[in-house]
């Protein structure tokens, strides 16, 4: 059974509860295993909280989120309107050897989720940053 969420948030400061509250509920509908629900929320948290920290053009962030989900993967598309910004390419390389407290601020959440999804890519299209994960439901 194949089921979508779509979501269009302005600059509230409260966006990523919002965002957050209606994956919950739609990974709780969908019967999500736990770890995939936990895996899927994780990403989202460390995307939409960058772009509301990092990417927020003058407090009018735009977000938009799409999930697809049936039995085999979960498709997302999370599209916002701030700068031109690949984090795929353009994040800083995370030091993973340093110790926890020596390791510069950057680049580990943009490793999780390459680490954690199945597919990532990017592309910038009119005038949004658009990022589109693929996790896979099993395996």
């Amino acid at each position: 059974m194949s089921s979508e969420l779509s979501i269009s948030i302005g600059p509230e400061p409260d966006a990523w509860v919002l965002i957050d509250a209606a994956v919950e509920e739609f990974a709780s509908k969908q019967d999500w295993p736990v770890d995939l629900d936990f895996q899927v929320r994780m990403m989202l948290e460390e995307l939409v909280l960058n772009v509301l920290m990092h990417g927020n053009s003058h407090g009018k962030s735009a977000i938009s989120l799409a999930i697809k989900s049936d039995e085999d993967r979960i498709k997302i598309d999370l599209s916002d309107n701030g700068p031109e910004f690949n984090p795929l390419q353009d994040a800083p390389a995370p030091d993973l050897d340093s110790n926890m407290d020596e390791r510069p601020i950057g680049g580990l959440g943009v490793h999780l989720i390459k680490t954690m999804a199945d597919h990532v890519s990017y592309m910038r299209s009119d005038n949004r940053n658009r990022l589109q994960i693929l996790k896979n439901r099993v395996g």
